[in-house]
């Protein structure tokens, strides 16, 4: 080993030797804190890595390291490395990789191969004449290589800079002040105020089940069908009786009447009314005999949504509809539905919001067209090539 030229061997070395400091690290004095890195820190950070990838370029043909870092035989065993620890901490639940310092210090190493070899294909793309095939094929690496180290790099540093924050609104009470995500006791005043008018909620059809007296444990395959033979979507307990009758204000439950027949003996039968119950109902069961009873589980949202008008700073003002997965951006801040009140239901007043901001995002979103962009050409040309 260490005998030039260098091989596998070595770099599997130097992939260990970096996981045990990482492990020593971690141990010691614990996880990265990225805060400490929010801008300008990692800004600062960038220039100087940018230009000790630079220097180091320029010392290539002096130090046979930097030569060797460049090639397959230093590159195959990080990304391995890379990907290995990456499978071992998604397996162990390990959720936080970015602050573990095995992960970070592979992921260093593996960026500044990337780095290297980046530098190199722009520096080869404006050297001399060269026939057109061989700009082509260098113009495809230097997307790809600088698509990847720029999201790398902008993806690690932008994680300092990154918000994740929870604001609570409730109807007609505009709010600017948001909690941090992970920190829920520190609270931001923001440059953005959310106003709810209003918060809706699609359910799932109701939905029917067996569930043991005692334990209140679903009993799976009972041996009783149940049939839906009225539905009221909107309803209340009928006063003096055991029914229900319709009715949409607040506090209004789901309720059904339903027949269930035994499967083993279908002379067997059981009918009555059935409810999930709200915040302002308690919940009904059938019960069908001493060991079990039919009812109906709370129904499962298929889409929730909040009406609401956002105020910036800068004196914009959007209308809009914010859901799962439809988030609002606004200068800078992405805007998602979060959660509501659960309690309360589909009566809900109150809705939660996920605020993110990325400074870095852009950048990183460069870098991955880059990369699609890189991997087009690369497609194109080999099917160029392949054909006669």
């Amino acid at each position: 080993m260490w005998n030039k030229p260098w091989s596998f061997k070595e770099s599997a070395f130097i992939g260990g030797g970096l996981l045990v400091v990482g492990l020593l690290l971690q141990l010691t004095i614990g996880a990265i804190d990225w805060s400490l890195l929010s801008a300008p820190v990692n800004v600062v950070l960038l220039v100087t890595y940018l230009l000790v990838l630079g220097v180091s370029y320029a010392m290539r043909k002096q130090i046979y390291f930097i030569a060797w870092s460049m090639t397959l035989h230093a590159a195959i065993p990080a990304l391995i490395c890379g990907v290995a620890v990456t499978l071992l901490m998604g397996l162990t639940g390990w959720d936080e990789m970015l602050r573990a310092w095995p992960f970070v210090l592979i992921y260093i190493w593996l960026m500044s191969i990337v780095g290297l070899i980046a530098i190199d294909r722009i520096l080869r793309l404006f050297r001399g004449p060269q026939v057109a095939s061989s700009r082509l094929a260098t113009f495809t690496s230097v997307l790809n290589h600088t698509g990847l180290f720029l999201a790398m790099v902008c993806g690690t540093l932008g994680n300092a800079d990154m918000q994740r924050l929870h604001m609570t609104v409730k109807v007609g009470e505009p709010e600017w002040r948001a909690a941090d995500a992970d920190h829920q006791e520190v609270i931001r005043e923001l440059p953005i105020a959310i106003e709810l008018h209003s918060f809706t909620i699609d359910e799932y059809p109701p939905q029917y089940t067996i569930i043991d007296n005692e334990t209140g444990q679903v009993i799976q395959d009972a041996p009783w069908q149940i049939v839906q033979d009225t539905l009221f979507e909107y309803a209340a307990p009928r006063p003096e009786s055991d029914g229900y009758v319709e009715w949409r204000s607040m506090g209004a439950c789901t309720a059904s009447h339903i027949t269930a027949t035994s499967s083993a003996d279908p002379t067997l039968k059981f009918e009555g009314w059935v409810s999930c119950g709200s915040f302002m109902f308690p919940f009904r069961a059938l019960r069908l005999d001493d060991r079990c009873s039919a009812v109906m589980p709370g129904r499962e949202p298929k889409r929730y949504a909040s009406e609401v008008t956002v105020y910036s700073e800068g004196g914009e003002k959007v209308d809009a509809v914010i859901e799962v997965n439809h988030p609002l951006e606004i200068e800078g801040w992405n805007i998602y539905q979060l959660s509501y009140d659960e309690a309360l239901g589909r009566w809900s007043d109150t809705s939660v919001f996920e605020l993110v901001r990325d400074p870095w995002l852009p950048w990183v979103y460069t870098g991955i067209y880059m990369l699609l962009a890189g991997a087009l050409l690369t497609f194109l040309t080999n099917k160029k090539h392949s054909n006669p």
